[in-house]
């Protein structure tokens, strides 16, 4: 079990260097320019509906310009493909130039009539050498297709989708992540001291230099000694870095950077602060991205609940009450603690808002744990909660792929109706709107 964990958790846990949503666009476009080269004359994207109408508010590495289409060009012109989530580590101020003219031949369509809420992305790029063509799926660099004029010259299989029964995460439990978090050998959770290194370093990016809407550095300034304040100061702090297209990666949690700032500096924080050690950090860390990483293979990658609230928040109260030295069963209470709270908060795009949610769910999910550790739960088979803590991380994921497909391509067009994506807009204009 411990080890095929800990491949899942290397694969799911990884440097990521601007928002992730963006960059998988970004991904696909240099993908499909890669099998073609050449002077770009139209690029033409079908996007899923989630990924076309709710990455137009944040900015990503290289550019101040915002928008579907110039993450599109930009990925175009100055993408390495062979970077994956970090797509984005070279573009140069000409490139960016270049980019900014090739974000006016893109066509972006959103693919409103797909059944589900997976990410998908389909570029094809034309040139003066041809047509190059991309796939993406089910996650931002799960390339599954790479063709120059219509000849088939990589292809992969795709990886396994949310709910899908083939998908190794949906077996395990609780109890499981909680055995794996407290006996797996410290040295194969290096990874998760990486995480903590890079994670902090946006936040303080943040924090020093007073970036984004300024959400991080309010809470970091009005802490006053307060844990919990701080925990949610250096959460929002991350994001805001992020959102602020701060070239720097974050070490990103189920393929969505949010959620590993999300799902790690509550706990790198409270660990900081009290002297618990790199190891209780890292072992807090682990149950916390295990949990968010099994929520999301329910809920998926592409979802309609917030990923970075709902499935770090959970996160975050296993991860805390684990840094106590908490029992499974005392783990269990604080997820079931900690659901009502967060259940069927929407996702309505990437943007510097997303740091408000993870601090308020980073206070949800560090009350919810000092509550179970104080010997309080709430009873199960009540409301959304089912009658333990998986069953009703069961229903997250069962209510956010089915029930909320229609709402959520719903509000998804009416995000993508009041858009403006030419003229191009600078980040720093969008946030005076």
């Amino acid at each position: 079990m411990n080890q095929e964990l800990l491949e899942i958790l290397r694969k799911e846990v990884k440097p990521a260097l601007g928002c992730t949503g963006p960059i998988g666009v970004c991904f696909g476009a240099a993908q499909a320019y890669d099998a073609i080269g050449g002077e770009i004359k139209r690029i033409v994207a079908k996007i899923d509906w989630g990924m076309a109408s709710k990455i137009d508010d944040v900015a990503f590495p290289g550019t101040e310009m915002l928008g579907v289409e110039m993450a599109i060009a930009l990925g175009a012109v100055c993408g390495d493909p062979k970077a994956g989530l970090e797509v984005l580590h070279n573009v140069t101020p000409e490139g960016e130039q270049k980019a900014r003219k090739v974000a006016e031949l893109v066509e972006v369509h959103p693919m409103w009539e797909r059944k589900d809420m997976n990410i998908y992305i389909d570029i094809t790029i034309e040139t003066d050498r041809g047509t190059g063509r991309s796939v993406t799926a089910e996650r931002s660099d799960g390339l599954i297709l790479k063709e120059r004029n219509g000849e088939v010259i990589e292809q992969y299989e795709k990886d396994k989708g949310a709910q899908d029964a083939a998908s190794p995460m949906l077996k395990y439990k609780v109890r499981d992540f909680y055995e794996f978090a407290t006996t797996t050998p410290i040295e194969e959770f290096d990874l998760l001291l990486k995480a903590a290194e890079l994670n902090t370093e946006l936040a303080n990016e943040t924090i020093t230099r007073n970036l984004g809407a300024g959400i991080g550095t309010a809470l970091y300034n009005s802490q006053d000694g307060n844990l919990i304040t701080k925990a949610k100061a250096y959460a929002a702090a991350g994001c805001e870095a992020r959102m602020s297209g701060v070239n720097r990666p974050a070490m990103s949690c189920a393929n969505k950077g949010n959620v590993g700032i999300a799902a790690s500096m509550p706990i790198v924080v409270q660990a900081r602060e009290l002297g618990l050690g790199d190891e209780a950090m890292q072992r807090g860390i682990a149950l916390s991205y295990c949990l968010a990483i099994a929520i999301i293979h329910r809920i998926g990658k592409d979802p309609s609940m917030c990923s970075c609230e709902v499935a770090a928040a959970i996160g975050v109260a296993a991860g805390t009450v684990l840094l106590h030295g908490g029992t499974q069963q005392q783990v269990e209470n604080a997820i079931q603690n900690t659901i009502p709270n967060i259940f069927g908060v929407v996702c309505d795009g990437a943007k510097l808002a997303c740091a408000l949610r993870i601090s308020s769910g980073t206070g949800i999910g560090i009350e919810a744990a000092n509550l179970a550790l104080a010997g309080v739960r709430l009873a199960n088979n009540q409301g959304v909660l089912a009658a333990n803590a998986d069953e009703s991380i069961n229903m997250i994921g069962h209510t956010a792929l089915y029930a909320m497909v229609d709402s959520d391509r719903e509000l998804s067009r009416q995000i993508f109706a009041k858009r403006k994506p030419f003229p191009l807009m600078r980040f720093e204009d969008r946030q005076k709107q």
